[in-house]
């Protein structure tokens, strides 16, 4: 089986989603997904705060993920809405702090994509969060089964 290819440095989504479709295809999943990771990277690439460029990969795997499963275009509206009143960071705490998990969430853990969670930033980046929004992300990750 050929090798999944570095992705990394190609930017153009066009080309991103042809390496996906291709993917789809021929049933290399590898592959597909690191497309799909690096075509969610692309929107979040000329943001200078990583916490925030991160998160914008996020949002973009959501959206890409709950479009491809509508079959139609899907938007995080209330999430980008709160982001405009609150910032990366209140809204990461509260998506943590919720009682239970968003959908959000859910979908990145079915796609294999739990590191992008907002969980998994606030992990990430964990310096810049309350102790108890840390354990909240913490405990959720875990009760999902995933290694924290």
């Amino acid at each position: 089986m050929t090798p999944v290819p570095d992705l990394s440095g190609e930017w153009d989504q066009k080309k991103l989603r042809n390496w996906m479709a291709n993917a789809k295809r021929l049933g290399r999943s590898d592959i597909y997904q690191a497309a799909y990771r690096q075509l969610c990277r692309v929107e979040g690439r000329n943001i200078d705060d990583p916490l925030e460029a991160d998160f914008s990969a996020v949002m973009r795997a959501l959206e890409e993920a709950l479009s491809q499963e509508a079959g139609k275009t899907r938007r995080l509206s209330r999430t980008r809405q709160k982001l405009g009143r609150v910032g990366v960071r209140q809204t990461l705490a509260d998506l943590a702090l919720k009682p239970s998990p968003s959908i959000g969430f859910l979908k990145l853990v079915a796609f294999g994509m739990a590191d992008m969670s907002a969980e998994a930033l606030i992990l990430k980046y964990r310096d810049e969060f309350d102790t108890a929004v840390v354990a909240a992300a913490t405990e959720r990750l875990s009760k999902h089964g995933i290694s924290t």
